[in-house]
C-alpha cells in the first residue's frame, strides 16, 4: 500500500513525493502523476478533495468487477480499465487451470484520472505491469512524464494492452497441456477444465470488447485528445486491442477443438475395447461348442475312452486359437 507523487517541470526535473500535501508544490506547469495502490478509500478520498473528482468516480475506482468505462467531466477524464496478470491459478509443472480462481485476480482494474496537467491512476492491489512503467518514468522521466500527462497515459494504456496479449499465453499453455492430456491420457482427462477455460476467455473477450471502445473514444474523439499526433497512436493502440480480441476468439475456437479431440479419442478408445472383447469371444464360441459337445451324457463319443482324448482335443481347441488368432491379424482387426 503506498502513494507516490512524480511532479516533472523543465526546470528543475522529476521530483518524488509519498505525501498528498507534496502536491501544493506543482506549480502551473507542471506535469503531475499520482499513483496509489490502496483498497483504503482515505488516500484517494484526499486526492480526490484536492483535483475536485466526482464522489461516483471515487466509488468505482473500489469495485474490482467494474467493467471498463470512460466519462467526460468537462475538465478531466476518468476512465475504467482491466488488465491482465499472469495466471495465479496455473500450476507451472500441472498447468491446470483451478476452478476458483476469481477474475479480479488475474483482471485487476485500474482507474485513471486524466486532464492536460495531471493524471491520477488507483488501484486496489499490485499491478506488476504498471509498476513497469512508473520504473520507466523514473529511469527516463524527458522521454515519458515530460511529454504530458496524455502521452503518459497513452504509455500506461499501451503497456496494458501488450500485457492482455502477452497474458493469453497462459491460456495457451493451457489449452495446449488439455490437449495433450485429451490425445495422450484421455483417461485423466477433466471436462470442467474446459468448461473454466472457456469461460474465463468469454470474461476477457468483453473486458477487451469494452475497452476497445474506450480506446476507439480516445483516438477519434477530438475533445478528449486535442494533440493529431497523439492520437494516431491511440490509433496504433487500437489496432492491437482489436489483435487481441481477435487471439481470443482463435483460442476460443481452440477450445472447442479441444473438446472435439476428447470425445473422438474417448469414442476411438471405447471401440478398441469393444473390438478386444469382441475378439475374445468370438474366440471363446467354438471352444464353448467342443466343451459343450463332450459334457453331453452320451456314451459313444469319438475320444471319449481313448487314454490320448484330452490332449487330442486339447490340440484341436489350441489350434483353432492359433488360426482365429492369425485371421484376426490379417484382416487387422488386433
Amino acid at each position: 500500500m503506498f502513494l507516490d507523487v512524480y511532479i516533472f517541470d523543465r526546470e528543475t526535473g522529476l521530483q518524488t513525493f509519498d505525501t498528498i500535501e507534496s502536491l501544493n508544490r506543482a506549480e502551473a506547469n507542471s506535469i503531475v502523476w499520482v499513483d496509489i495502490e490502496n483498497p483504503e478509500q482515505e488516500p484517494l478520498r484526499a486526492v480526490a478533495s484536492h483535483f475536485g473528482f466526482h464522489e461516483l468516480t471515487v466509488e468505482d475506482c473500489f469495485d474490482p468487477d467494474h467493467s471498463p468505462k470512460l466519462e467526460d467531466y468537462g475538465g478531466y477524464l476518468f476512465m475504467i480499465f482491466r488488465g491482465l496478470n499472469p495466471l495465479p491459478a496455473i500450476d507451472q509443472e500441472e498447468k491446470d487451470l483451478e476452478e476458483d480462481a476469481e477474475e479480479e485476480d488475474y483482471a485487476p482494474a485500474i482507474s485513471m484520472y486524466l486532464s492536460e496537467r495531471y493524471i491520477v491512476t488507483h488501484r486496489l492491489r499490485e499491478i506488476p505491469w504498471l509498476d513497469a512503467v512508473l520504473r520507466q518514468v523514473k529511469a527516463i522521466p524527458e522521454r515519458t512524464i515530460a511529454e504530458g500527462s496524455s502521452a503518459l497515459a497513452y504509455r500506461i494504456i499501451d503497456v496494458l494492452v501488450d500485457r492482455f496479449a502477452r497474458g493469453l499465453q497462459d491460456f495457451e499453455r493451457i489449452i495446449d497441456n488439455l490437449e495433450d492430456t485429451a490425445i495422450e491420457t484421455p483417461e485423466k482427462f477433466e471436462i470442467g477444465d474446459i468448461l473454466t477455460a472457456k469461460r474465463n476467455l468469454g470474461t476477457l473477450r468483453q473486458l477487451m470488447r469494452e475497452q476497445l471502445v474506450v480506446i476507439n473514444r480516445l483516438a477519434h474523439d477530438r475533445t478528449l485528445i486535442k494533440p493529431q499526433r497523439l492520437r494516431r497512436y491511440f490509433k496504433d493502440v487500437e489496432d492491437h486491442a482489436a489483435a487481441v480480441i481477435r487471439d481470443i476468439d482463435q483460442l476460443s475456437e481452440t477450445i472447442i477443438g479441444v473438446r472435439d479431440v476428447y470425445f473422438t479419442m474417448t469414442n476411438v478408445r471405447l471401440q478398441d475395447i469393444m473390438r478386444i472383447l469382441t475378439v475374445f469371444t468370438t474366440v471363446g464360441v467354438p471352444l464353448n461348442i467342443i466343451v459343450g459337445l463332450y459334457g453331453m451324457n452320451f456314451e459313444w463319443i469319438p475320444f471319449l475312452h481313448s487314454p490320448y482324448g484330452f490332449w487330442i482335443v486339447a490340440v484341436v481347441m489350441l489350434a483353432l486359437v492359433v488360426v482365429m488368432f492369425f485371421f484376426f491379424k490379417k484382416r487387422m482387426w488386433i
